[in-house]
């Protein structure tokens, strides 16, 4: 069994308390910390904290509310009686946060490594272990060898006591390179200063590559500037899930008076808040289950548009209006779905782009103008991306996504 060692033994710069406590995205560098830990594979969270904290165990109870293995220790003799000789125990120090890369290395079968970077001066801040390297806070080992543990004095920091450990056990190194570092394959966060240049960090490499120019230009911009308020309410997630969803109906309920414009207007709203909590989602500290709302809310969507297009419809004209729109909903599913091409990312039409182009078609004329317009523009869309794919695999060294 994996268990692991999560360090809260050091206060922040600022003194305010322990570093894992920080607040960072809708919750702490904790749970960051523990989400890594889940996806490493780890059944049992140990957490090493000399001083009881509050707010560690609300978070211990609510962990075993969840049904999660949590307990604290003090000291390394209180560690040892946690973990037998068959488990296998990886240990995570005060502020160190691991990146995807180090996460999927350490989740594959349990191995004793010891992550290092070579010396250098910009990485002052890690502790030496000979004259070329020096250790980046994470440790992999058998738990059997904490039993060499057990009698060292109870001041001395258990990081340090796994460190020397580690390194007398002739541990296997895995050196992360300078290259790597850059790109942020550790972050060290010692202070509420740090907390918040990882935070800017986060937001500013969002992905965005895939985005169409309306998000990328638009909407993408407006949401990385609300986020940092909105991480400030925990229930932010939910309320944006709410307001979609009751957007979604709202639009529906309205689509079946007629009103065009304010049906499609709620519904860009609701598809809008619905794109922001998906943003949200990124930085989620817990463990993602399948997320029902954008489904739930694409099929308000699809049935308020075909509700306008029966208003908006004479018996001449409807049945070449429901064609149109479901070679609309076809075009935009295998969008969706197909493999894609980045080349074409920034024409490319989603929900919000074909809910614009109605409102504008609803705005100034029949809404039915806008369903073709859509159709027209998304059909090429598809025609594009097809074509580029079919280019590139025929090419292969033309890169893909």
């Amino acid at each position: 069994m994996k268990l692991a060692l999560i360090s809260l033994a050091k206060d922040d710069l600022d003194g305010h308390g322990p570093i894992a406590l920080l607040p960072l995205f809708a919750g702490t560098l904790l749970d960051l910390q523990i989400n890594a830990a889940q996806r490493f594979g780890c059944e049992k969270f140990i957490f090493l904290c000399p001083v009881t904290h509050g707010a560690l165990l609300q978070k211990i109870d609510a962990m075993k509310q969840q049904g999660f293995d949590a307990e604290y220790v003090r000291s390394p003799s209180d560690l040892v009686q946690y973990a037998s000789d068959q488990d296998h125990i990886i240990y995570l120090a005060d502020g160190i946060l691991p990146n995807a890369e180090i996460v999927d290395q350490l989740s594959g079968p349990p191995q004793e490594v010891l992550f290092t970077v070579l010396q250098a001066e910009e990485y002052q801040e890690f502790e030496r272990i000979d004259l070329n390297q020096r250790w980046l806070g994470i440790v992999s080992l058998n738990a059997s060898r904490l039993v060499a543990m057990i009698d060292i004095p109870d001041e001395w920091e258990v990081g340090s006591a796994l460190l020397r450990t580690a390194v007398q056990a002739d541990c296997p190194r895995a050196i992360i390179s300078d290259r790597r570092m850059g790109a942020g394959a550790i972050a060290h966060i010692q202070s509420e200063l740090s907390a918040e240049q990882f935070t800017r960090r986060k937001l500013r490499d969002m992905p965005a590559e895939k985005d169409n120019f309306l998000n990328r230009f638009l909407l993408r911009p407006l949401i990385k500037r609300s986020l940092p308020k909105l991480w400030t309410k925990r229930s932010a997630p939910q309320y944006l899930q709410i307001f979609s969803l009751t957007a979604g109906l709202a639009g529906m309920v309205t689509a079946g008076f007629g009103y065009a414009v304010a049906s499609l207007g709620l519904l860009l709203l609701g598809s809008n808040a619905q794109f922001a909590r998906t943003s949200m989602a990124q930085f989620d500290n817990g463990i993602k289950s399948r997320d029902w709302t954008g489904l739930v809310l694409d099929l308000l969507i699809a049935s308020s548009v075909a509700i306008l297009v029966l208003h908006a419809s004479s018996a001449v004209t409807l049945a070449a209006n429901l064609v149109i729109f479901l070679l609309l909903l076809a075009h935009l599913l295998l969008l969706r779905t197909g493999p894609g091409n980045i080349r074409l990312a920034l024409i490319k039409p989603d929900i919000r782009l074909v809910l614009l182009i109605l409102l504008l078609a609803g705005i100034f004329g029949p809404i039915a103008f806008g369903i073709y317009a859509a159709a027209l523009y998304s059909g090429l869309s598809l025609v594009l991306d097809r074509f580029l794919a079919r280019d590139s695999s025929k090419n292969p060294g033309i890169e893909q996504d």
